[in-house]
């Protein structure tokens, strides 16, 4: 990583003097999230630690298999978590997603913030936000190392699934030297069976996951010559399919996927009055701040948000509508030139 080690001095001594550790992460926890709440576990616990790791879903879904993803613990079956000194959050971009686990603390509870969204705030006594990296788990791996915490081959699978997922398998612009750096290091030090890995990532789809894909591009719509891609998730194809809400956000690669396309739309259906959205950019606009305008926020090429309070049509109106004026005005400006 860019950054100079003394950037993790401040959160390696929080590691370094925690004993009794609280690890979470944010709400429909994806591979970055969960790989590098794990990796945490993993190594802190190798060290010595005491640790709980909790979440805000009702497991680990796709990543069950990961070592220690059966311990996590839904937060509401975590018990007292007050006799903690330290907590780490990773991979929350904004204080509203980790304060579901934030207000279960003791008073005096140190809180380490672990991200790589370029508009987290700095939450916490200590904000490790390095919006560069790749993902949290590369965030992760740099401040283990220097708080002199060896990892083992749990904590490196775990951060293998953090970076290999959150680039999309080395596919998307945040894929930097650095990332497969680490990755390599990490597949070599401890002999990682990538196709097993990737295989468990890739290839694990239900009939139900397969069916629900087949619905999602079926509501495949462009804008703008094609350079806008919108799909829709409905609660109905949930229902029929048995499909989870972390099946839904990955419908977000469908739109991704077409060819032609800058942006794309993910909208997803909670109520008659509520909308999650994702967007993805191949880089000639910030969606951030499309989703800012929302009350949202992420990263400058991957963002969500979660409008509400009007007609789940409106709504969908108002998110496409705003991408279309945002990309225009881009496309005006800077002739279709990657942002950086």
């Amino acid at each position: 990583m860019d950054q100079p080690m003394a950037d993790f001095s401040p959160a390696a001594a929080l590691l370094q003097q925690a004993r009794r550790v609280v690890i979470g992460g944010h709400p429909q926890m994806d591979g970055d999230a969960l790989g590098s709440l794990l990796a945490l576990r993993s190594a802190l616990m190798a060290a010595g630690r005491q640790c709980v790791a909790v979440t805000q879903d009702h497991n680990a879904g796709k990543y069950g298999f990961l070592a220690g993803a059966h311990d996590i613990k839904p937060l509401d079956q975590a018990g007292d978590l007050s006799g903690y000194d330290t907590c780490i959050m990773v991979d929350c971009g904004a204080e509203s997603r980790a304060r579901a686990v934030l207000q279960r603390l003791a008073p005096g509870t140190r809180v380490l913030n672990v991200d790589h969204h370029i508009d987290n705030p700095g939450f916490g006594d200590v904000a490790l936000v390095f919006p560069h990296a790749s993902s949290t788990g590369e965030v992760v791996f740099h401040v283990l190392e220097a708080a002199g915490i060896a990892l083992n081959k749990a904590a490196a699978e775990a951060l293998f699934v953090a970076i290999v997922t959150d680039t999309g398998r080395f596919m998307f612009s945040n894929s930097t030297p650095e990332s497969y750096r680490i990755v390599a290091q990490l597949v070599e030090d401890f002999s990682l069976d990538v196709a097993d890995l990737t295989g468990r990532i890739y290839r694990s789809k239900t009939m139900q996951r397969m069916r629900l894909e087949g619905m999602v591009t079926q509501t495949l719509q462009t804008r703008l010559d094609g350079r806008i891609a919108i799909a829709t998730v409905t609660r109905e194809m949930l229902r029929d399919t048995g499909c989870s809400e972390a099946d839904a956000a990955e419908m977000v690669t469908i739109p991704k996927s077409l060819a032609g396309s800058m942006v794309c739309i993910l909208l997803r259906e909670v109520g008659d009055s509520e909308l999650k959205v994702s967007w993805r950019s191949e880089g000639q606009i910030a969606v951030n701040e499309i989703a800012a305008q929302f009350n949202g926020g992420g990263h400058l090429r991957a963002s969500g948000a979660n409008p509400r309070g009007k007609p789940i049509a409106q709504l969908k109106d108002e998110v496409v509508e705003a991408t279309v004026r945002a990309l225009e005005e881009t496309l005006r400006r800077t002739g279709g030139a990657i942002i950086v």
